[in-house]
């Protein structure tokens, strides 16, 4: 009977540490399978990020022109007293977010570190609020030029409008820095597996 016993036991065991062994591989396949999945989606955000800080460096340089032109104009206008023509390229900003907005409902998200995702959800909330406050602007905050006959009035526009100008390219600015600092941490984890914690200050400021 002790025999019997013993044999059933021994078979329980085997069978228990059978079944706890293969759980496990399964749980180790299905992470490792999840890693690789993120792999690929981080890939695709890095391209995604890079495109997002080309178009961020062409906005910033293109409204950076604009300010500077304001400026010119203003100097202009007083020394000639002439209304001088008004030049600006209002440049559109085109930000791609595919790869993140569909990243949200990936349960690969849960194997990145917390402060990857923080950084990469910053730089696409900044993407979003520059796009906005640059095609608003094109699209319905601007006045007709033609409006403006008098000097007073077009140095009053050239003073608002450099304003508006100044603002747009902080936006553009806080984007492109959030973008870069983003694409970094990224590649830092996709090389390293993990992040090293940093203290970072960085300054960004605008004279409106």
């Amino acid at each position: 009977m002790r025999k019997i016993i013993s044999k059933v036991a021994f078979e329980l065991i085997v069978i228990t540490l059978g079944v706890l062994v293969a759980l496990g591989i399964n749980a180790w396949y299905n992470t490792y399978q999840q890693r690789q999945q993120a792999e690929v989606l981080l890939g695709k955000i890095a391209y995604e990020l890079t495109q997002n800080i080309e178009r961020l460096e062409s906005a910033a340089s293109a409204y950076n022109d604009n300010i500077i032109k304001s400026q010119r104009y203003v100097a202009e206008l007083e020394e000639t007293g002439e209304s001088p023509r008004f030049e600006f390229v209002l440049k559109m900003l085109n930000v791609d977010q595919g790869a993140w907005r569909f990243s949200q409902s990936r349960e690969e998200l849960n194997t990145l570190p917390v402060e990857l995702l923080i950084a990469l959800d910053l730089a696409n909330r900044s993407n979003t609020e520059a796009k906005h406050m640059v095609n608003t602007f094109i699209f319905e905050g601007h006045d007709d030029l033609s409006e403006f006959s008098d000097s007073d009035l077009n140095e009053r526009y050239l003073d608002g409008i450099e304003r508006e100008f100044k603002q747009i390219k902080f936006y553009v600015d806080y984007a492109l820095m959030s973008s870069q600092q983003a694409l970094s941490r990224l590649k830092e984890y996709r090389a390293t597996g993990k992040l090293v914690a940093r203290k970072e200050n960085v300054t960004l400021s605008t004279e409106l």
